[in-house]
């Protein structure tokens, strides 16, 4: 086996870089980039990232009880950066400095980045305290997609959407690239 050992890290390639939406006690809003969010539930529908006990997202969270996920586009790397390295406690309009405008979410008391073409309004579900960072979980109650992303068939056009992703390893930001195949088919052919 011709492979190095390295010390423990969390080196999943890639991860989805998302903003957590959240509301500050003024009701004004507050986001964080988060790279570490996973779907973790199909029944009920769940989702979760991680955060530390630090952040004003977590002291957001705690107090409504909600949450929103927005999937940001490529082309909003450096606001979306922005959010992860500014912090709320020290800059309470960074949502607003970044140049994202928001509105307030259909099911939750959360907002919602409008400038995002995929949103998930969750609930509060479940938190875990895992050590230097906390696991919430949300419930989704709510999915908004820009409507020029939707096939005809009614699915979200992902290529279309252009997401960002996180490279952990050299901490950079990239685009999805083209599908190489087609899942729960391609394996049928071994």
């Amino acid at each position: 086996m011709n492979k190095k050992k390295l010390k423990p890290s969390n080196m999943i390639l890639p991860l989805p870089t998302l903003l957590v939406g959240t509301y500050n006690e003024d009701k004004s809003p507050n986001a964080m980039a988060a790279a570490w969010t996973a779907p973790c539930s199909q029944k009920p529908v769940c989702v979760g990232f991680a955060v530390r006990h630090s952040r004003k997202t977590w002291q957001n969270v705690q107090r409504t009880g909600a949450f929103t996920l927005n999937v940001p586009k490529a082309s909003q790397a450096a606001s979306v950066d922005f959010l992860g390295i500014v912090s709320g406690y020290d800059e309470p309009g960074k949502v607003a400095r970044a140049g994202f405008e928001v509105a307030q979410a259909e099911e939750v008391d959360a907002p919602v980045i409008i400038d995002c073409p995929v949103v998930l309004e969750c609930a509060v579900k479940k938190i875990v305290d895992l050590g230097s960072h906390l696991w919430v979980v949300g419930e989704v109650r709510c999915v908004l997609v820009d409507e020029d992303l939707m096939s005809e068939d009614g699915k979200l056009d992902a290529q279309a959407c252009d997401p960002i992703v996180y490279e952990t390893t050299n901490h950079n930001y990239h685009r999805l690239g083209p599908a190489v195949a087609r899942a729960f088919s391609e394996g049928k052919k071994i």
